[in-house]
């Protein structure tokens, strides 16, 4: 049995688009959705196949002495960043926790490795692109993103060299080998995965020859690279870094607001205004600092607690740090807590069509919520005023929470850009939906006209345009291969604009 699975094994390395155990090489083409496995907990004995070119390591749950669950370390020079943790022997004793995926095709479950022994070893739902320099886990499901004042300075580099692609997760990890030894030099840092460009730059597959303009970060383990360019297309304004992604001081004898957007989206910003500092603290006690360094990200919802049921469709982190470096906003290397200042700070959050009519959201029953982790549960802000214009939601308040969510209830009918739609202008649910990689986009037209269908990812950045061109009135059909379009698992939204109005739907990639 161990033969064949090593015979399939080297069939699947040597044809990277099968390849689902990012352990066995640098990438390839499988993700895993974190959302699809189950967190289990396994003890047994260590069983290391050292026979194939990398070891490949499985647990023997029952002391039989043939393995019951393979061990997904993810690739083969990975090594965690926060904790002293190791791959184990063959023989040892260890303690699992990890993602259980359903593998049998290869003989065995998959189990991908979160911790060994009590110890750190990967993230399912690492926002890496938000830790400017050092990683935060503190065992509590929520480390949180932000990094505070310590990464301002970056030193502009330019380097060569071959893209290294670990895809064990929905998001992906890029890497950057510039010795041609199979090894990561560099961990790239093209921010949030659902980022795109203007310039149409795209991210590099595994195994791509890529120059890389961008500012260089000394970690203590991987040197991170913030990419600038790629391949001499811009990828992000190098000129906006410290501005957005290194945030702001308030003080507290400011006379003037204190503007901070989120890095990627400037209509995404909270404004500090002066005489906020009072004598009560972060918690509730001692004395607040004379200043703070404060942050706003964009973040995705898995690293948020307690989302079922909200209906969220923006998902956002503040942070503000003591100039010690400890995050106000945490208690006890918590995250989640609220700081309540001595006036209003005026928040601007922006959302978009694609969004809306994706997850059929009801605009007038838009609220934006706050977390509060001592009864566990999100609160509703008051006061919040929705544009449904401009897409912006606005309000002002004296607490800053750490987590903010933007919620409403979903409709039963599709919203449309234009006017009233005839029932004979349709767009089709997606066929087969969930997919993997291709599926069926139906439509009809009730006269010829120009087609334009646009894909966009889960925050309504569109992504790949699939069609532009014109068609005749009647029943048509396309076909959309996502792995042609190089898109990771996650959930997307698809539009049909003709006839001057617009169509959208919801559909979802699981590699």
């Amino acid at each position: 049995m161990m033969k064949n699975l090593q015979l399939l094994i080297l069939s699947v390395l040597l044809c990277p688009s099968l390849n689902i155990f990012a352990q066995m090489g640098g990438g390839g083409g499988g993700f895993i959705n974190p959302d699809s496995i189950q967190i289990v907990t396994k003890s047994g004995t260590a069983i290391v196949d050292t026979g194939m070119m990398h070891p490949m390591y499985y647990l023997d749950e029952n002391g039989d002495g043939t393995p019951d669950f393979m061990l997904n370390f993810g690739p083969f020079w990975y090594e965690p960043d926060s904790s002293n943790a190791v791959r184990p022997q063959n023989g040892d004793e260890i303690t699992i926790e990890g993602g259980l995926v359903d593998s049998a095709m290869m003989g065995y479950d998959m189990i991908i490795v979160y911790e060994i022994n009590g110890e750190f070893w990967r993230d399912p739902f690492d926002s890496f692109w938000n830790f400017m320099g050092y990683y935060s886990h503190n065992g509590n499901g929520c480390g949180g993103s932000g990094f505070g004042w310590m990464f301002d300075s970056l030193q502009t580099v330019e380097l060569s060299g071959t893209a290294i692609v670990d895809s064990t997760f929905m998001m992906a990890m890029y890497y950057l080998d510039v010795n041609n030894d199979n090894i990561p030099d560099y961990l790239l840092n093209f921010g949030p995965w659902w980022y795109v460009p203007p310039s149409g730059a795209v991210r590099p597959q595994n195994g791509d020859t890529v120059t890389i303009v961008g500012g260089e970060i000394d970690r203590e383990f991987l040197p991170m690279v913030v990419v600038y360019e790629i391949n001499g297309l811009e990828w992000r304004d190098s000129t906006l870094f410290c501005q957005t992604f290194g945030g702001n001081w308030i003080r507290r004898y400011m006379t003037k607001p204190v503007n901070f957007p989120t890095p990627f989206d400037q209509e995404d910003q909270m404004q500090i205004n002066p005489d906020w500092w009072h004598m009560g603290g972060p918690g509730g006690g001692g004395m607040m600092a004379d200043s703070m360094f404060c942050q706003i990200f964009e973040t995705t919802f898995e690293q948020l607690p307690g989302l079922a049921n909200q209906n969220a469709f923006a998902a956002y982190e503040i942070d503000m740090y003591l100039p010690n470096g400890m995050n106000g906003l945490h208690q006890g290397g918590n995250c989640g807590y609220g700081l309540q200042l001595n006036s209003d700070a005026d928040f601007q959050l922006h959302y978009n069509d694609i969004q809306t009519m994706g997850l059929n959201i009801d605009e007038s029953t838009i609220q934006v919520k706050y977390y509060n982790p001592q009864n566990t549960t999100w609160t509703a802000y008051p006061g919040v005023t929705v544009n449904t214009q401009n897409n912006t939601v606005t309000f002002s308040s004296e607490l800053i929470s750490n987590f903010i969510i933007l919620t409403a209830q979903q409709t039963t009918s599709i919203k449309s850009l234009g006017s009233d739609l005839p029932s004979e202008f349709t767009l089709g649910q997606n066929y087969p939906n969930p997919f993997n990689p291709s599926t069926t986009i139906n439509f009809s037209l009730t006269k010829n006209d120009h087609v334009l269908i646009n894909i966009y990812n889960i925050l309504g950045q569109k992504v790949r345009t699939l069609v532009n061109g014109y068609y005749s009135a009647g029943n048509h059909s396309v076909t959309f291969n996502a792995d042609r379009q190089g898109l990771s698992s996650g959930t997307y939204f698809y539009e049909l604009q003709a006839e001057g109005k617009h169509l959208v739907k919801k559909m979802n990639l699981l590699k």
